[in-house]
């Protein structure tokens, strides 16, 4: 079994250097259960509940094509 890596090293801080606070954002949002619940809900329903989702989570999304 391999282990984990210590996220105190100086290899695994290197790993996240090219990394900006918009990455950080949408991976906290990736990996939140209520987010996704919320989302999953509001993606197709009215237009109305898109921006309660993102006046929310203070996002903005792009129009559909």
């Amino acid at each position: 079994m391999e282990e984990k890596p210590d996220w105190r090293s100086e290899s695994y801080a290197k790993a996240f250097e090219a990394h900006d606070r918009a990455d950080f954002a949408q991976e906290f949002l990736r990996r939140n259960p209520d987010y996704r619940d919320q989302y999953a809900r509001a993606i197709d329903a009215a237009p109305i509940a898109r921006k309660r989702l993102a006046k929310h989570w203070g996002l903005v999304f792009r129009g559909r094509p």
